[in-house]
């Protein structure tokens, strides 16, 4: 697209916001809302961010936002590490090299930013929000129900 005479931004912007799950190699999810929310978490505001997993906190945002689900499961996962755009945009086949300390301060981040997004909603106070890092013996818990400063085995 950024190769076509004339594109411009605003002619980017149309041509984002004409796209269907098909269009982006999503399967059709059968449910208008629910197709809509894909496509416009991959092609609108910080769901388009390349370099971070700012993605997966935006999406829950927008989600609890549009939703208001009861259970909320967010998967932050090891972003790639920077490179120059037009790297990025070539076709190269390369695999990615991974920013595992990065991706863990983005994770970091963007679990406590869901965690004041959790209580903006209605019913926050009775919410509960737990962090886990995956694949270790620790968890961190909070909630209402929870009493405070304690530990558990």
């Amino acid at each position: 697209m950024r190769q076509r005479p004339g594109m411009g931004p605003e002619n980017l912007r149309t041509v984002l916001a004409q796209l269907r799950p098909a269009d982006l190699g999503l399967p059709k999810a059968g449910d208008a809302v629910l197709d809509r929310f894909q496509v416009k978490m991959l092609t609108e505001g910080s769901g388009t961010q390349i370099f971070s997993t700012t993605f997966a906190q935006w999406t829950a945002r927008e989600a609890l936002r549009r939703a208001q689900p009861l259970t909320l499961l967010v998967r932050f996962a090891p972003r790639q590490r920077q490179k120059p755009m037009n790297e990025m945009l070539s076709a190269s086949h390369e695999v990615a090299e991974l920013d595992p300390l990065g991706s863990l301060i983005d994770a970091d981040m963007g679990a406590y930013y869901n965690w004041l997004n959790l209580q903006r909603l209605p019913g926050a106070e009775q919410s509960s929000f737990l962090v886990w890092f995956e694949d270790h013996s620790e968890a961190v818990a909070i909630g209402p129900s929870l009493p405070r400063g304690t530990e558990s085995t």
